[in-house]
């Protein structure tokens, strides 16, 4: 009688650890993950800006990842005149965020805060 006692208490003992270990897996593939790198932040603040979608906010992350990679790529070629070829792949970089990312309608937004003047009625942050 104490042995079946015991083969049941080791039995729920090991369902409640396969169930534990089922939901911490399963929690961790649900719960989404802050994206890293260094322009995370960036990307947060345009999207929460600019209110991107999954999608576009996906496609700026890939986009300023490739301009992170052109940087150090640029810093490990120890290119003379390194100042101009940065501010090019910064052009480079926006022109591709305004014709991939955004929508049309907010072109002209995204301009002026390139620019660096801020849209009517919002302050500077």
């Amino acid at each position: 009688m104490n042995s079946e006692r015991l083969w049941i208490l080791v039995l729920a003992l090991v369902c409640f650890l396969a169930g534990l270990a089922g939901g911490l897996l399963a929690a961790d593939r649900i719960r989404p993950h802050a994206p890293t790198g260094p322009f995370a932040g960036y990307v947060a603040s345009f999207a929460d800006t600019f209110d991107l979608d999954e999608e576009r906010t996906r496609d700026l992350r890939f986009l300023m990842d490739r301009y992170h990679r052109d940087i150090e790529d640029l810093k490990a070629r120890h290119v003379q005149g390194m100042e101009d070829e940065l501010i090019q792949l910064g052009d480079i970089c926006r022109d591709r965020i305004k014709t991939y990312v955004l929508p049309v309608d907010r072109h002209d937004e995204y301009d002026l805060l390139a620019a660096g003047f801020h849209p009517p009625g919002e302050d500077a942050k």
